[in-house]
């Protein structure tokens, strides 16, 4: 069956987020209890679930939502460090060009995903958003591709993920989708199970044709 979407982590793989993302966690933390955190220990924490989980696993409480707007607007304050990947933009318009529909499934929150998405000038070209505070169960659950897929109107079995971590390509592999591991990823892992390897965005289209 053709595929007709593809969906895209975002951090990692849209955008190179390393110099943003953790210091925005560390300095909001830094701000609400008085710890201070290193980068490692930030994205070690990944794994804790969007930007609520990830919070209370330093501060040692329950998040509220000031915790979270503290966090974005440590974030704002910090998107003149984070980079479109070279390529990105111009293989979103072949795959479009193409008749695909594009998608972000993100570990972000939404609020934060669309924030950066804006930045870096890729909104217009995303035809449906889905962050970890709108899911059920993180990667590498499914649920977040299930999602996206819904607001595509396209079945899982069509689309391809495209992401830098193995939870990405778990994740696609629960949800029935291509999994397509994006190799200029800053946190570029894989394995070896059955995907596909980018090494750069303009190996997309080629690849999604050849996953068809």
């Amino acid at each position: 069956m053709p595929i007709e979407a593809v969906i895209f982590d975002l951090d990692g793989t849209l955008v190179d987020s390393g110099a943003t993302v953790p210091a925005a966690y560390a300095a909001a933390i830094e701000e609400l209890c008085g710890r201070r955190c290193t980068d490692e220990e930030i994205i070690a924490a990944y794994s804790a679930g969007p930007a609520p989980a990830l919070i209370s696993r330093f501060t040692g409480r329950l998040s509220a939502c000031s915790d979270v707007d503290c966090w974005l607007r440590h974030l704002e304050a910090r998107l003149a460090l984070t980079r479109v990947y070279p390529g990105v933009r111009e293989a979103g318009s072949s795959l479009r060009a193409a008749g695909k529909r594009l998608a972000v499934f993100t570990g972000a929150i939404r609020r934060a995903a669309e924030m950066q998405l804006r930045h870096a000038g890729l909104d217009d070209a995303i035809d449906a958003v889905v962050g970890s505070d709108e899911i059920a169960f993180v990667k590498p659950a499914p649920d977040g591709i299930f999602l996206a897929c819904d607001r595509l109107g396209v079945d899982p079995g069509r689309v391809a993920y495209v992401g830098d971590a193995l939870n990405d390509l778990r994740c696609a592999r629960a949800a029935g989708a291509v999994p397509i591991a994006a190799a200029w990823g800053h946190l570029f892992e894989s394995d070896d199970e059955p995907h596909l390897t980018a090494l750069t965005p303009h190996d997309l289209l080629p690849l999604v044709g050849r996953a068809a």
